[in-house]
């Protein structure tokens, strides 16, 4: 919560703690921290065998209010499951996008130096806010732009969307003939809104058919790198700055293996064995030690 305030999370977006406590992470006791975009089945298996005491997620647990839990459904399986075994579950998911230093900080910071600012800024809290836009000193090519930004989140290719013709043969002429200074960035799925603020180029995870034309047709040129891209390679980046702040204290930052991005090459590569049939501890009501909050 220091780190990202709460505060800051969008309207109706299930932030902050969602299941246990955090007694013994704040106490400095020795815990291992497991990091991950989403808690899957497969990633609550693999904390559970590395005995985590916490895991930080970006996307949160809880989407929509719940009335009732069950293990009929995953996300009572897994809420009910890190109760019984005392696992705090902690999301940043648009608190972290938001805040000053978050994941669109981070990311306008590693696209290039310049002034950087937020799109919407925070009515409350300088420096926070919707988004970024980063404006450099100096024009730079496009192509410059795009092996910087693949090397980053560690993809061979992304989506691009010219504000020009071109023929595919003479694409890589034309990024680095194409000359950028001004960038607007926002993970997640972007709306209309960013299409108001002046940019050469808008980089994000998602962006509606019409909103991608439309910001062609103002002569921005639009680079998607799909969902949960941007924020993997985040959180990367975020173990390695907790396991520094925090190196005196006997804490381990420890990034999933078993969550790969659900959409690579095509396919989704889980487990050999279906989410279903994963053995995953019993759970009964009554022999939880922690209780799920909201």
């Amino acid at each position: 919560a220091r780190r990202y305030p709460l505060a800051l999370a969008e309207a109706g977006d299930h932030v902050g703690l969602a299941v246990g406590s955090l007694r013994e992470v704040e106490r400095g006791n020795s815990a291992l921290i497991m990091i991950c975009v989403d808690l899957t089945e497969q990633v609550l298996c693999e904390a559970l065998a590395q005995h985590a005491t916490f895991i930080v997620t970006y996307s949160p647990v809880i989407k929509s209010p719940i009335r009732s839990l069950s293990t009929d459904d995953v996300t009572g399986r897994i809420l009910l499951t890190c109760a019984q075994h005392s696992l705090a579950v902690y999301s940043i998911h648009t608190a972290c996008d938001n805040a000053y230093g978050g994941i669109n900080d981070w990311l306008a910071h590693s696209v290039a130096a310049g002034r950087i600012r937020p799109m919407v800024p925070h009515p409350e809290v300088i420096d926070a806010g919707q988004g970024r836009l980063l404006e450099c000193e100096l024009s730079a090519p496009l192509s410059n732009l795009v092996e910087r930004l693949k090397k980053l989140l560690q993809v061979k290719h992304l989506r691009i969307a010219l504000a020009f013709m071109v023929d595919e043969h003479s694409l890589s002429h034309a990024l680095e003939a194409c000359f950028v200074k001004t960038f607007a960035v926002q993970v997640g799925v972007t709306s209309s809104l960013v299409l108001t603020f002046p940019a050469d180029v808008l980089i994000t995870s998602e962006m509606s058919h019409a909103d991608v034309l439309a910001a062609n047709a103002k002569g921005v040129v639009v680079i998607l790198t799909g969902r949960s891209t941007i924020e993997r390679a985040y959180l990367g980046f975020l173990r390695q700055e907790l396991q520094d702040e925090f190196a005196g204290a006997l804490r381990r930052y420890l990034p999933s293996q078993r969550a790969p991005h659900p959409l690579a090459h095509g396919r989704r590569h889980w487990l050999r064995t279906p989410p279903h049939k994963l053995r995953m501890p019993q759970t009964r009501i009554g022999a939880s030690r922690s209780s799920a909050h909201r």
